[in-house]
């Protein structure tokens, strides 16, 4: 009996840690999107700093990096470094665009964050009441979509862009023949 028990016990403690090994296999930031491969759904909204509007429709025929941030969101403070960096990494490329969206946010916070952050020299969307992140399936901030030039989002990176994200994740993706 004192055996059949150990055998349990044992069996139980090994099955707790393969699933506790599987578990740690997976990367907690990806969230599968089921609009990965749809069409991005079109948007025309006042911009951040009260210029034109920013409509998805004036960058069809280039990939198109969407980032979603906010000023409330400190890990979009660390992101930001990276962006005007990628910004500026990418300015002579005529393939390729960058947006910000400020959603859930004032106009005055995301103007503030911009002025002690940097402007990375990209437009900046405004969606104080989310309806465009809604409509993307943005669970948080900041989240980051790849459009592919005929409007269709190839990636969803949830999570800040880290060094060297737009080599290793955006330029194989934008290399792939559609």
């Amino acid at each position: 009996m004192k055996n059949l028990w150990k055998v349990i016990l044992l069996v139980g403690v090994v099955t707790i840690l393969a699933l506790f090994a599987l578990g740690l296999e997976n990367d907690p930031r990806n969230i599968p999107s089921p609009l990965v491969g749809r069409p991005a759904s079109p948007f025309s909204v006042s911009a951040l700093d009260d210029g034109p509007p920013v409509t998805l429709e004036s960058y069809r025929g280039r990939w198109l990096l969407v980032n979603f941030w906010g000023s409330w969101c400190i890990s979009c403070r660390s992101e930001h470094r990276y962006l005007m960096k990628l910004a500026r990494m990418t300015a002579d490329r005529r393939d390729f665009a960058m947006i910000g969206v400020d959603f859930k946010d004032t106009r005055e916070g995301g103007k503030e964050f911009l002025a002690s952050l940097g402007d990375p020299g990209y437009r900046q969307a405004f969606d104080p009441d989310q309806k465009i992140a809604i409509d993307w399936g943005v669970y948080g901030a900041p989240e980051t979509y790849l459009v592919d030039p005929a409007g269709i989002i190839r990636h969803k990176q949830v999570g800040p862009l880290y060094e060297g994200w737009f080599e290793k994740v955006a330029l194989p993706i934008m290399e792939k023949k559609p």
